[in-house]
């Protein structure tokens, strides 16, 4: 296995398991204002990000990428409360 190789496999190792446990109680993650959890989960999807750039695959970059994006803006806008609570 070349380093480049070792490298994807680590990104996707620790990056998948550690995204789909935070993905999977997202919603309290956001309500409750997780950060630790949050960093985490940005993290994960960073080295998901990385381990596809590694492996070439533009596609998989810009799904991931965008998730990174979105995710933080709903993390960000996510316990704002509405004004006839």
């Amino acid at each position: 296995m070349t380093a480049v190789g070792a490298a994807r496999l680590a990104f996707f190792g620790v990056g998948y398991p550690v995204s789909i446990v935070v993905i999977a109680r997202w919603l309290p993650v956001v309500r409750e204002r997780r950060i630790t959890w949050f960093i985490a989960h940005e993290a994960a999807v960073a080295a998901i990000v990385a381990g596809w750039a590694l492996d070439d695959n533009q596609g998989a970059v810009a799904i991931n990428g965008t998730w990174l994006v979105v995710a933080a803006a709903w993390y960000a806008l996510g316990s704002r409360r509405r004004a006839d609570r």
